[in-house]
């Protein structure tokens, strides 16, 4: 390893978190258009007005926390590993850090979401799996995962684009 004190490594997308963004972003503006030509198709125009109103009430914040939310980069350093979002970013102090595992690629295949996201601009928030336990994951593609354990018990899972600097963390 160098002596670089830290590394900063971008989350990179997988295809289904590219499938799933996409998909939630054509939906919406297939509403938006779709209402939009009902609104200046037929007489009543009550209904294709309300119904634009509450699919952009519902989808603009929703769109704007998801993305705010998501793992944006890694920064791997010898103090400490920062997830990088546009709100409220994680550190994890190394003096916290228990151990660090890298997990197999079909670690995620039972987990379950308990509160957070599963494809829209990653996967974030709150899971569990039998053999992990309770989690928090930050990742946007589920291979070259790791469980961080920390000192508290508390379990905290990142995917890594470049695994081979994890190994920062465990010097």
């Amino acid at each position: 390893m160098s002596d670089k004190e830290f590394y900063t490594v971008p989350f990179v997308w997988s295809r289904t978190v590219w499938v799933v963004t996409f998909g939630v972003f054509a939906l919406w503006i297939g509403g938006v258009i779709w209402m939009l030509y009902q609104i200046f198709a037929d007489e009543s125009i009550m209904e294709p007005i309300i119904g634009l109103i509450v699919l952009n009430a519902i989808m603009l914040p929703m769109v704007i926390l998801c993305e705010g939310y998501a793992p944006q980069r890694l920064e791997i350093g010898r103090s400490k590993l920062v997830v990088l979002r546009r709100y409220n970013s994680v550190t994890i102090p190394r003096h916290m850090i228990k151990r660090v595992l890298r997990l197999p690629d079909n670690a995620m295949r039972t987990a379950v979401r308990t509160f957070g996201v599963g494809g829209l601009f990653g996967y974030f928030g709150a899971f569990y799996a039998r053999k992990i336990g309770s989690f928090q994951l930050y990742a946007t593609r589920l291979d070259n995962l790791f469980l961080i354990e920390l000192c508290d018990n508390r379990r905290v899972v990142v995917s890594c684009a470049e695994p081979e600097r994890m190994s920062l963390l465990l010097e």
